[in-house]
């Protein structure tokens, strides 16, 4: 049987399954959707339920930076401008993050007072919109059933749910990447398609407002597109619109760097010491290279005989030190390719670690106590003195044995029905397949080139959990064909 034989015979084996040609009615499609929120906003919220008492504390996830956070969206409530402060050239401590996510808190702050449970409230309602988002992309790409068990999965997931209660816009991201190559996908279906292209690298441009990993998206997205595309000349040309209005939108915090800095900064600086950090991780001493932001400062003073480099990576001169520790890194990497190749393959593979990064919810009665050393942080000391106005998760405790085990579940297979899926979907459908590995590809190319964290791939996690919940109809389908079968082949064996 030659190929294209093999492959329609497959899709027409696995058409029953997937249900490819099952239309949902537009009210069943609202209460799956409703379903969905309900239930990702409903573990978010026990994961902000056991994150409670360690909240302003110096045990709280990633205190540092929630403060750099904290001290720039109260500048922005005083006056300080939507990509401020302002400080002289050399004072580039500012710099080290984008700043979307400030202007997101300040907003919050604005309307809801500076409490971090009322962020955790508001993200944690945001952020189920993803699984909802999730369930409509997957519905439209391979068939209702398979964006019906993404979007639960989405749901359900532990990481999603537990990184969403950070101070941190790490979860925030993929709320606009979903809901750009939703319209992506969708474009064709307006009456004027350019626009649509155009609304989509709006979206992904604000997304790199959040997470400037996803700056290079946009020129990413012309590559991709025009593989998958027909014709391929017409897709480059709406690929190219998304791209441009992608850079377009992150010019405003390019000009405000080069006004302020006088430098060329598109939005913040950190790729070096990302990579010199990341370096470090798996190399130890061999290269010179060190593993902590403080090890990092203070190897610069010496460097550079500069006593003041010691008190941060980040300033004075943050520009220039950054720049400096990109060609150390790149040094390192020219000299000794194939071990870096290991690095980022290694990488790669930590980005699909279901079984680390991210506890399950607690169980019944289950308690968790802050750790003995753990102090409240003196710039959140007033806010600590106040009791959680909102906790949802207080409400749910009956939820608690449910999400568990689906927790447990998920986490255990995921990673192999995502294998299953992928190898499905590209055998049956390559052009779906490849659109809904766009994501997981750029994470996996660009991200690893650094170092990396799994909080920040979280958008990539919704794409590949479409291909895990594709294995999981298939595997789930063809159980139900057998069991139906089986009564049936042993009533003939017995006659």
């Amino acid at each position: 049987m030659n190929p294209h034989r093999r492959i329609f015979s497959l899709r027409r084996r696995l058409a029953p399954c997937l249900a490819t040609r099952t239309a949902l009615s537009r009210r069943a499609r609202l209460v799956i959707s409703l379903l969905i929120f309900a239930g990702a906003f409903g573990v978010r919220a026990l994961h902000e339920n056991d994150l409670q008492p360690v909240m302003y504390t110096t045990s709280q996830p990633f205190g540092g930076l929630v403060t750099s956070y904290d001290q720039r969206a109260g500048d922005i409530i005083r006056g300080g401008g939507l990509l401020g402060p302002y400080g002289k050239p050399w004072q580039t401590q500012w710099l080290s993050q984008a700043p979307g996510y400030a202007i997101y808190l300040s907003a919050i702050y604005r309307t809801m007072g500076r409490d971090f449970f009322s962020v955790q409230l508001v993200q944690n309602a945001l952020t189920a919109m993803a699984p909802v988002l999730l369930f409509w992309i997957a519905g439209a790409v391979f068939g209702w059933r398979v964006g019906t068990v993404a979007g639960f999965l989405a749901a359900v997931s532990h990481h999603l749910a537990h990184i969403s209660n950070f101070i941190l816009p790490d979860a925030l991201v993929a709320l606009p990447l979903l809901a750009a190559f939703y319209v992506l996908l969708r474009a064709r279906q307006w009456r004027h398609v350019y626009p649509a292209y155009a609304l989509a690298g709006l979206l992904c441009g604000l997304a790199a407002w959040l997470r400037p990993q996803l700056m290079l998206l946009g020129p990413f997205l012309v590559l991709m597109l025009t593989l998958i595309g027909k014709p391929r000349l017409s897709a480059m040309k709406r690929a190219l619109i998304t791209a441009a209005v992608a850079l377009l939108t992150i010019t405003p915090i390019t000009i405000k760097n080069y006004l302020v800095y006088h430098e060329f900064v598109p939005i913040n600086i950190g790729v070096g010491i990302v990579m010199w950090e990341g370096i470090a991780d798996y190399s130890g001493d061999r290269f010179g290279a060190v593993a902590t932001d403080d090890a990092v400062a203070q190897q610069e003073a010496e460097l550079y005989n500069e006593p003041r480099y010691a008190e941060s990576w980040t300033t004075p001169d943050g520009i220039t030190r950054d720049h400096d520790r990109v060609r150390r890194s790149l040094a390192v990497i020219r000299e000794h390719p194939l071990w870096y190749a290991g690095v980022m393959l290694d990488r790669c593979r930590q980005m699909v670690n279901y079984a680390a990064h991210a506890p399950l919810v607690y169980r019944l009665g289950q308690q968790n106590p802050p750790p003995a050393d753990a102090t409240v942080r003196p710039e959140w000391r007033d806010l600590a003195e106040r009791a959680p106005r909102l906790s949802p998760g207080r409400w749910l405790f009956w939820l608690r044995p449910v999400a568990r085990a689906a927790q447990r579940l998920t986490k255990e297979t995921m990673l192999v029905m995502i294998v299953i899926g992928v190898l499905l979907a590209f055998a049956i459908a390559w052009r779906r397949a490849m659109f809904m590995a766009i994501v997981p590809l750029y994470y996996f190319i660009f991200q690893s080139a650094v170092h990396t964290e799994f909080r920040y791939t979280l958008p990539m996690q919704y794409c590949l959990f479409v291909f895990a919940a594709l294995g999981w109809v298939v595997f789930g389908g063809g159980l139900a064909r057998a069991l139906v079968k089986w009564p049936r082949d042993g009533h003939r064996t017995a006659g």
